[in-house]
Parts: structure tokens; C-alpha cells; sequence
């Protein structure tokens, strides 16, 4: 399309990031999730923190403290942020969806929660947005909000009552080593897991 490749920056088989020549707009840069089947235009910033963190390794769980961090309500709507936080002396990078799953009071796994991008009270900025890489340099934070609800899914004046859980099994993205927190959100409407984001929050948008 008239675009001359300047730069090339690889973090895995999957996702990749190029600047581009245009003759009309200038400098273009593109992102990749998918092995460089589709590829989206990303801002000059995005890019900056993407090629930094290109240079760093992935997560590993012996240098990622997984913890509850704030909650919110709204609508029936109630969430928990999940905090995954650099405890090494390393920085290195966190990209995807963490593992979810609510748990009975034997510790047995009830319910797997679903990987949506974005739900009612946080996650990505739009359903379209692409996954942030998320840098975590030693000693900073990112995190995810697992959402959902507590209003009875049911007819009739006695809905049936919902399933309660005793705790969350979590996992960070690719890694395989899983942690206990305390219980997680309602699951009368089952559960969803949001990408992990920068900040705290567990939200894109602040």
C-alpha cells in the first residue's frame, strides 16, 4: 500500500509491531496479535512502550506477587481488581488474560470465569482495543477485574438462590502457577476476566 517497513519488533510468534513509511501521513505504526495475519495502526506512544518492553523477558510466577487489590459495585455489577506485582529484581512483561476460577469451601474448582475484553464496571477501553504489553519494572503493579453479578438469574417470586464461593484459583498469563485469594466477586451471573492492564485499577480507561 505504498508503506516502506523502517523497524520490526518481535515479543513472540504471535505479536510484533512495525514503523512504516507513508509518502502522504508519514511515519505509520502497526501491531500485530495474530502472527501478522491483521495488523492495526497504534500511536507513536504505544509503540515507544512497546519496543522498550520488547526487551524484556515474560513474566515468570517466582517474580510475580498475585493479590486482591480495590473492588467496585454499580447495577448489580461487582468486581475485584486482581494485582500482579514485580517482586524480583527484574523487569519484565505481562500480556493476555490470567487464569480464573471460583472455588468451593473444599477448594474444589465451581466455576471458570469467561475471557471477555471489557465488561459493565472495567477491562479494555473498547471491545475492539488491543491487549496492552504491559512493562513491570521491580516493585510496580498491573492488574485485571474479574466481574460478577449479584442479581438471581431466575422467574418467579423464588429465583433460585447463586452460587456462592470460598475463594479464587489465579493464574498469570503464561505462566502455570496458580494461587488461593480470598473470595471474589457474586457469581449469579457467572464470571469475567478482563486482560491485564496497567495501574491498579483493572481498567484502561483510568
Amino acid at each position: 500500500d505504498g508503506n516502506a517497513v523502517q523497524s520490526f519488533h518481535a515479543f513472540n510468534s504471535s505479536i510484533a509491531w512495525i514503523s512504516t513509511a507513508n509518502e502522504t501521513t508519514g511515519t505509520e505504526l502497526w501491531q500485530t496479535t495474530d502472527g501478522g495475519q491483521t495488523w492495526a495502526q497504534v500511536t507513536t506512544t504505544v509503540l515507544e512502550a512497546a519496543a522498550k518492553a520488547t526487551s524484556l523477558p515474560s513474566c515468570s510466577h517466582a517474580q510475580l506477587s498475585i493479590s486482591l487489590g480495590g473492588s467496585g459495585v454499580g447495577l448489580g455489577h461487582n468486581g475485584e481488581a486482581l494485582l500482579f506485582t514485580n517482586v524480583s529484581q527484574s523487569g519484565c512483561t505481562l500480556y493476555g488474560y490470567p487464569g480464573v476460577a471460583a472455588l468451593d469451601v473444599a477448594g474444589a474448582q465451581i466455576l471458570q470465569a469467561t475471557r471477555t475484553p471489557l465488561g459493565y464496571l472495567g477491562g479494555l477501553a473498547e471491545p475492539s482495543s488491543l491487549i496492552p504489553l504491559v512493562p513491570l519494572l521491580p516493585g510496580q503493579s498491573a492488574s485485571a477485574l474479574v466481574e460478577g453479578t449479584d442479581n438471581p438469574v431466575g422467574s418467579g417470586p423464588n429465583p433460585p438462590p447463586c452460587p456462592v464461593d470460598s475463594g479464587l484459583l489465579v493464574t498469570a498469563p503464561n505462566t502455570t502457577h496458580s494461587v488461593h485469594l480470598p473470595a471474589g466477586p457474586a457469581l449469579c451471573s457467572g464470571l469475567q476476566i478482563h486482560p491485564v492492564v496497567p495501574g491498579t485499577s483493572g481498567d484502561e480507561t483510568g
